[in-house]
């Protein structure tokens, strides 16, 4: 069961918002606990990934108390020991097997056969349990004594998958009260059918276009579809991402609390750092207050702050994956944000179309880098969109591009708008009219519940990290 499954959208969802909605304010932290329990075991497929989030929830929660109540020595140390198991099964369950298969010729029989999978959305709970961690250590908050409202923050449903990565700073005000209303339920529907819309419509759809490419190979591919196959990408990613944010801040508004943001309209960026400023903001952010801050951020030497920067995107790129590809996009990255700070791009980024083309180029670039998992991929993924720098085999078919054109080309032109502000300022002046807003939402939806039940449902992208 995911948010785009007929069975959430038509069973669980509504029951739950209902539930939660008529019972006393002083039991909804105990019926979103057991609703976020009861969806995790559903859409993790079975008692695995399960057990470790209960485990994952009470070994956070004690931790927390425990440093809450201790003097400053002791406090330390269970912080330090808190943070060391979270980060330890993190590296665990992501990089266990890629170890192994490095050294599977050293290693017992035993040991390589050892089935580890990363438990579904462990990346994401784990971070917010280690800066829940920090915040209380820290002193900006106090410990949550209570182990369903600890509970009900972890698990939270709408986030517990694929973020957003709230803090629990921010969260602690819902937990303690919050109101549900006809106006918060409605506009929240609102969000979560555009949401759907977008994942759906446009993510889902996008995807046959890479997988067509990797269906006919990187080298063989002609430079066109190699540029169309970026191009349907970058926005499948986005769609597929930015639709499951709004899914999850719909679902919220429903339940009566905020969800941060992840995403302003990012391709609009003029930087690379502008960019990542408004793409996956909540782990931006986590990165910022639990690893680039703590290391002195940009408040220390030149060098200095150019290493904390490293180690950020050091991170950023082992969080995503365990092959070597995340590893060059997040140096990649790096780079190109050292050279902004240090105004190599100046000239560049001093105009409005060229600023923009360098931004969006570069994205493209980054996300190529992304997707292709091997170097020899991502260096013959490069031959075929700049061929003059190589000869084209005789097996490339110059017209691979055509009928993805044909098929998808007016969709993902309107994708192109849809990365824009306009779609939402429209959006935001039709709420206005109800005659006109509620046909409008019903037939996203309902061309939407379409797609998904004639078999184009595609899971979340952001689901494996």
């Amino acid at each position: 069961m995911n948010f785009c499954s007929l069975d959430f959208i038509f069973i669980f969802l509504p029951v739950l918002v209902l539930v939660h909605s008529l019972i006393p304010s002083r039991l909804k932290n105990a019926v979103l606990f057991a609703g976020s329990l009861l969806f995790y075991y559903l859409a993790s497929g079975g008692i695995y990934s399960f057990a470790w989030l209960i485990i994952s929830t009470l070994g956070n929660y004690l931790a927390g108390v425990l440093i809450g109540k201790s003097k400053k020595e002791l406090k330390t140390g269970i912080f330090i020991m808190g943070v060391t198991a979270n980060v330890s099964a993190l590296l665990l369950f992501k990089y266990f097997k890629p170890v192994v298969s490095a050294f599977s010729a050293l290693t017992p029989d035993s040991i390589s056969a050892l089935n580890v999978v990363l438990p579904l959305g462990f990346s994401f709970y784990i971070f917010k349990c280690i800066s829940y961690l920090h915040q209380v250590y820290s002193g900006k908050v106090k410990a949550e004594l209570s182990f369903i409202d600890f509970g009900a923050y972890v698990t939270l449903f709408p986030q517990v998958t694929m973020g957003p990565i709230q803090t629990y700073c921010d969260f602690r005000p819902a937990l303690k009260r919050r109101t549900v209303t006809v106006a918060k339920v409605n506009e929240g529907l609102y969000e979560f059918i555009l949401g759907f819309g977008l994942k759906m419509i446009f993510a889902n759809r996008l995807a046959a276009v890479w997988n067509g490419v990797e269906t006919i190979g990187y080298d063989s591919v002609s430079t066109p579809l190699a540029w169309i196959g970026v191009l349907a990408f970058t926005l499948q990613l986005y769609f597929d991402f930015y639709g499951y944010s709004l899914m999850s801040k719909g679902i919220g508004m429903m339940l009566g609390y905020m969800t941060p943001d992840n995403f302003t309209h990012p391709y609009m960026s003029r930087s690379v750092s502008e960019f990542w400023r408004r793409w996956h903001m909540t782990l931006g952010e986590w990165f910022k207050e639990n690893i680039y801050f703590p290391l002195g951020g940009s408040r220390c030497s030149k060098a200095k702050t150019i290493r904390n920067m490293f180690v950020v995107w050091l991170f950023t790129g082992i969080w995503h994956g365990d092959s070597i590809n995340y590893i060059i996009w997040g140096m990649f990255l790096f780079v190109l944000i050292v050279l902004e700070r240090q105004k190599f791009m100046k000239p560049i980024l001093k105009f409005n179309v060229t600023s923009r083309v360098y931004t969006v180029f570069f994205i493209f670039m980054s996300w190529m880098i992304f997707k292709v998992p091997t170097l020899d991929g991502i260096a013959v993924y490069l031959s075929r969109m700049f061929p003059f720098f190589t000869e084209t085999p005789e097996y490339v078919f110059a017209d691979d591009w055509v009928r993805y054109v044909k098929g998808l080309g007016t969709l993902m032109a309107a994708g192109v708008v849809f990365t824009t502000p306009l779609p939402r300022i429209i959006y935001m002046k039709l709420k206005k009219y109800k005659a006109v807003i509620i046909p409008v939402m019903l037939c996203i939806f309902w061309y939407a519940v379409y797609l998904s039940a004639t078999g184009e449902n595609n899971p979340f992208l952001y689901v494996n990290y």
